[in-house]
């Protein structure tokens, strides 16, 4: 497992951060949809995303060849780079921007108070923002 230094919090815009990050997983989504595979990503027993698996690529005659050649590498390697994040941010993180629940909501599946929530799931955002290279600094 890497070891990532986070920046210092007053050099991070947050608020935009995480509009960043809504927009990686609107864009996750999306190329999921244009690789064939089903919106929303199926989560495994283990808690991992579940591996891609495409089909043939004759299906759909919208989208040309090299456009769904490439979805299909980006969701690839950002179903590994979910996958490689530790359990708790990814399990939070897939069921905010994915799930679209509520922050009490899955609050209220972990054991954890709402302040402690909080800063958990503001160091999954800087994470995986960090990770993504989306991470936007004041």
């Amino acid at each position: 497992m890497q070891v990532l230094v986070l920046p210092e919090n007053k050099d991070i815009n947050y608020i935009k951060t995480v509009q960043e990050v809504k927009r990686f997983f609107a864009d996750f989504l999306r190329f999921r949809v244009i690789t064939g595979l089903s919106q929303k990503p199926f989560i495994e027993s283990n808690g991992l995303l579940e591996t891609p698996h495409f089909g043939s690529v004759a299906f759909s005659a919208r989208h040309n060849i090299e456009l769904i050649k490439e979805a299909r590498l980006l969701v690839q390697r950002y179903t590994e780079m979910l996958n490689q994040m530790d359990d708790l941010y990814r399990k939070i993180l897939i069921e905010c921007y994915v799930e679209k629940e509520k922050d009490i909501a899955v609050m209220m599946s972990l054991p954890y108070e709402i302040a402690q929530f909080k800063r958990i799931k503001r160091r999954a955002v800087l994470e995986l923002a960090t990770i993504m290279g989306i991470l936007v600094r004041k």
